[in-house]
This record gives C-alpha cells, sequence and structure tokens, in this order.
C-alpha cells in the first residue's frame, strides 16, 4: 500500500512540474498579467490539487478494500481446510493459489474475504508468516 502512495505522490509531482513549464518566469518574451496575479488564482490551485488527491486517496482506498489479513490455526477436514482465527471464527479457505498450507501450523494469510451464504470464507491469495505448530 505504502509503495502505491509513492508511486501516486511521484506522478502528482511529475504533473506539477510540467505545469511550470507553461508559465516561463523571467524569460524573454514574457509579460506578466498587468494587475498581477489574483489570490482567487491561487485558491482555485490549491483546491485543485486537493481535489486530486482526494480522488487519488479514494480510488486506492476502494481497490484495497476487500484486501485483508488473517491469522490462526489451520484445520483439515473432511472437504476442505480450514482456518480457526483467536475469536473462535472458522473460515473456509479458497486456495486457488496453490499456497503450500500445512494442516496444524499457526499462520497469517493475505487475501481477500468472500461473502458465501451461511459461513465464513476467505480466498487465500498468500502466505504472510508462518509461527510454527499451533498451541491447543
Amino acid at each position: 500500500m505504502q509503495l502505491r502512495w509513492i508511486r501516486f505522490t511521484v506522478a502528482v509531482s511529475l504533473c506539477a512540474a510540467s505545469g511550470f513549464g507553461q508559465y516561463p518566469m523571467g524569460t524573454p518574451g514574457y509579460n506578466p498579467p498587468s494587475g498581477g496575479y489574483h489570490s482567487s488564482t491561487g485558491i482555485a490551485i490549491g483546491a485543485g490539487a486537493a481535489a486530486g488527491i482526494g480522488i487519488g486517496y479514494l480510488v486506492l482506498r476502494n481497490h484495497n478494500h476487500n484486501r485483508a489479513k488473517i491469522s490462526g490455526c489451520l484445520q483439515a477436514s473432511d472437504h476442505a481446510e480450514t482456518l480457526l482465527d483467536d475469536q473462535n471464527n472458522t473460515y473456509n479457505l479458497i486456495n486457488s493459489e496453490s499456497v503450500p498450507l500445512k494442516s496444524g501450523e499457526r499462520v497469517e494469510l493475505r487475501g481477500k474475504r468472500v461473502r458465501s451464504p451461511g459461513t465464513l470464507a476467505f480466498e487465500v491469495q498468500g502466505m504472510v508468516k508462518d509461527y510454527g505448530q499451533c498451541r491447543q
């Protein structure tokens, strides 16, 4: 997430820097407005920049809305692998990425919560950390 914010900040900075080329201060042939710049011009520029940053924040926030991390003990059942978290919630794991999971291990997984009627499900996208054997 932090890397995306860095990329976003660099992109906004480059766009802002390219705007300075349109108004070359101190070059021959440049004539500033006769009345100078109005304070409303600065306010409009600031409001536009704030709106751009706000929209970027909302886009990035909504993009990662369903991503989550859960931790708990892996358990094997007859038909699926499950994870029992610290609040005693049991998640059915959807492991389409074929992340190696070992029953009896305490792990932290990243992925996204999946809505399924009557059960909790979690789509595994990767393992964050394997803490070793579960303590019963």
